[in-house]
């Protein structure tokens, strides 16, 4: 829960202990992540489920819609590539139901996804190395149809002035009532500002002009893979008008989250559920990951 509120403890199904993705309330499952025999989409409420075809070293799961309303829905799973037991980054695959196996991309690996958002027929995602990739779903097989240096742009908007905080740029992407919105984070190595970005996607540059600090009743929620908003009236345990950002790499954190609040550009520290910060919790640096959001409320009378 992002600040207090009832805990839930859901269950998953025997033998699935890995989670490859929490795409869009629905949780990724496989049986082995080397050999798998089960891949698995849960929707833990309905206990729906749906079977991918097994793909070996997946690392995220991304939907393009919710499988029980959407009947056009893509999911899309990124698979680390090895060479001589080296990582050499990341391929797509691409499937929809009732296709027999997964479609790779055509284009080079990518980088590790930092983050990723679907907008008007598009799978948009940042990766490490600071770019900006853009895949046309509609096509056969999907294909990569943009790219983008970021840094660049915000060089472009900053000139050679320090950055806000003094920090290292992260970047997000996220749908947003139907506009999608790149956020960057600045870090050093705490997080010492956000900006919010409304970009036009459709010039042929990208340029950080249209900066949001008045995002109304949402808020946004940013972690690994999938970004989200959510609405504070829907959802009554959020605040309107914030960034919540999990602390999603491999560095130990003293915090679980963050929330920034982009009215007042205040920073709110989450600290970590009590039992991860005693006895075997802290010695395996357990950290946190990514939102999960169910597609509705869990708890009667109350969003969250």
């Amino acid at each position: 829960m992002p600040l207090g509120g009832q805990r839930v403890y859901m269950g998953t199904p025997a033998g699935l202990p890995y989670c490859c993705g929490t795409p869009l309330g629905w949780l990724a499952l496989m049986d082995n992540l080397q050999s798998p025999t089960r891949f698995v989409l849960r929707e833990s409420l309905s206990e729906a489920e749906i079977f991918l075809p097994c793909l070996p070293a997946v690392v995220q799961v991304f939907l393009s819609g919710d499988p029980l309303t959407s009947p056009d829905w893509m999911a899309i799973a990124s698979q680390k590539l090895y060479t001589t037991g080296t990582c050499m980054g990341q391929t797509l695959f691409f499937w929809r139901p009732g296709h027999a196996a997964w479609t790779t991309q055509l284009e080079r690996p990518n980088g590790r996804i930092d983050s990723a958002a679907f907008h008007q027929g598009k799978f948009y995602f940042t990766e490490v190395g600071w770019t900006l990739h853009a895949y046309d779903l509609d096509s056969s097989p999907p294909k990569l149809v943009w790219s983008t240096y970021l840094y660049s742009a915000l060089r472009a908007r900053h000139g050679f002035r320090q950055f806000p905080g003094g920090g290292r740029p992260t970047w997000y992407v996220v749908a947003f009532n139907g506009e999608l919105l790149l956020v960057v984070m600045y870090r050093a190595p705490d997080i010492k500002a956000v900006e919010v970005y409304r970009p036009d996607w459709a010039a042929e540059r990208l340029e950080l002009r249209d900066k949001v600090t008045d995002l109304g009743e949402y808020s946004l929620f940013l972690g690994r893979g999938d970004a989200f908003a959510l609405c504070a009236k829907d959802f009554t345990m959020i605040r309107r008008n914030c960034v919540y950002f999990v602390e999603h790499d491999t560095v130990e954190h003293q915090d679980w989250a963050v929330v920034l609040d982009l009215g007042s550009n205040v920073f709110q520290q989450i600290p970590y559920p009590g039992e991860q910060m005693e006895g075997a919790g802290r010695s395996n640096h357990w950290t946190a990951y990514s939102w999960f959001c169910p597609r509705r409320p869990f708890l009667k009378g109350e969003a969250q």
